[in-house]
């Protein structure tokens, strides 16, 4: 027999059970979740060591820059141990605070590293979108006299550098960045952008050298965190502070740097890809080379491990000579690169001030494999890259067997 149960209690139960399942939310933390958290992944522990403070200065300079909700890190691995600090309003004016302090050295130019500093900021700082700056000495994809590539992050103490294979490989265990930033010499080369088009959706970087005193961060973090326009905002102040010819290339004298600049749309790579495929079949052969003196170079090699970095769209307008052709992948290009600018010169700290061909210029370099002896290693490396695969290259220059498959 079943015992009646008055409305009163009946009441006083329900309340009972439904406070019991949702009290033990009041004391539950929501978890905090930032609009834009930014990474500025310092690989200082070599001769840029001495450039480093100053831009942790600069970054501070515009504390104020950053919006409440996002967050500005920096992982620094210099000649001390290295540690995570977080640009911020200190108790009386603006700082870099230590947040995070490792106590064993570490190799900046392992890929684990980088994910290491990655992993730290996104279970410290979620957010609905990063950025990621990469700053050091950088070589683009050439090879040394190892079997492995370098690229980029030069740690001395280890006598190491990051492959860009194993860097793209790294960065895909993590969110899509809104932007990659490389204040580092040559990265902007179509190869580099290739094996990491999925990484990012712009890529920010120069096809020559980056002067010595590196991006103008005073200038650039508010536009890190721009909604609309990020990539291109970057890039347009970091051009001005060089354009603007305030920063002589030694105290008292009348030459100042310049900067090449510019953006890659990741998105429209493989497009560039399929149609350079398409458009350069119709001309290249192994049977002949195309002379290529007076396309634009932005390294001049001293040894047949380095390459020339050729300006694309030169090296491109050079090939395709009928003008249809020319037109039909310029367009790809221009889509690919939406934005690129560069001052009448750069500085080269091998071969001392170098003249741009503005008109001519695309914002981003590319290797041409050529049939000698002395480039052999070169283009061995070469077909160990996407871009060698997806671009067509391999028709004309065919991977020996004792080339990696990728």
């Amino acid at each position: 027999m079943r015992m009646a149960t008055s409305p009163l209690k009946y009441f006083i139960c329900t309340m009972s059970i439904l406070l019991g399942m949702t009290s033990c939310s009041w004391y539950e933390e929501e978890e905090v979740r930032y609009d834009r958290t930014v990474l500025v992944y310092m690989a200082a522990e070599n001769t840029l060591s001495s450039f480093a403070q100053d831009d942790i200065n600069e970054m501070v300079q515009a504390t104020g820059s950053v919006p409440k909700n996002s967050r500005l890190f920096i992982y620094i691995d210099n000649y001390s141990l290295p540690r995570i600090l977080s640009i911020e309003m200190g108790e009386e004016e603006p700082v870099a605070k230590v947040v995070h302090q490792y106590t064993e050295e570490h190799n900046s130019g392992d890929p684990e590293t980088l994910t290491l500093a990655m992993d730290w900021i996104i279970e410290n700082a979620p957010s609905e979108s990063y950025g990621l700056v990469i700053w050091s000495h950088g070589d683009a994809w050439i090879p040394t006299k190892a079997p492995a590539q370098r690229a980029v992050c030069q740690d001395t103490g280890s006598s190491s550098w990051m492959e860009i294979t194993e860097m793209s490989e790294a960065m895909t265990a993590f969110p899509k960045m809104e932007f990659i930033l490389f204040d580092a010499c040559f990265m902007q080369s179509v190869e580099v952008a290739y094996e990491l088009r999925n990484t990012a959706s712009y890529i920010i970087g120069s096809p020559a050298e980056i002067p010595a005193p590196g991006a103008p961060y005073n200038r650039i973090v508010e536009a890190m965190f721009a909604s609309t326009n990020c990539a291109n905002s970057i890039a347009e102040n970091y051009y001005k502070e060089y354009s603007e010819g305030k920063i002589p290339i030694k105290e008292g004298s009348n030459e100042s740097f310049g900067v090449c600049l510019s953006v890659i749309d990741c998105s429209q790579l493989e497009l560039l890809a399929k149609v350079t495929q398409e458009t350069m079949g119709k001309y290249i052969s192994t049977e002949s080379e195309i002379e290529l003196e007076g396309v634009q170079r932005y390294y001049l090699p001293d040894s047949s491990t380095r390459p020339e970095y050729y300006d694309m769209n030169g090296y491109m307008k050079r090939l395709l000579t009928d003008i249809e052709d020319y037109a039909h992948w310029s367009g790809i290009l221009e889509r690919a690169v939406p934005y690129k600018r560069t001052t009448p010169h750069w500085y080269s700290d091998h071969t001392g001030k170098e003249e741009v061909d503005i008109e001519n210029y695309s914002g981003i370099s590319c290797y041409v494999p050529k049939d000698t002896t002395r480039r052999a290693k070169l283009n061995s490396k070469f077909q160990s890259t996407a871009w060698y695969r997806d671009a067509g290259w391999a028709k004309w220059y065919p991977a020996d067997e004792t080339t990696e498959a990728k």
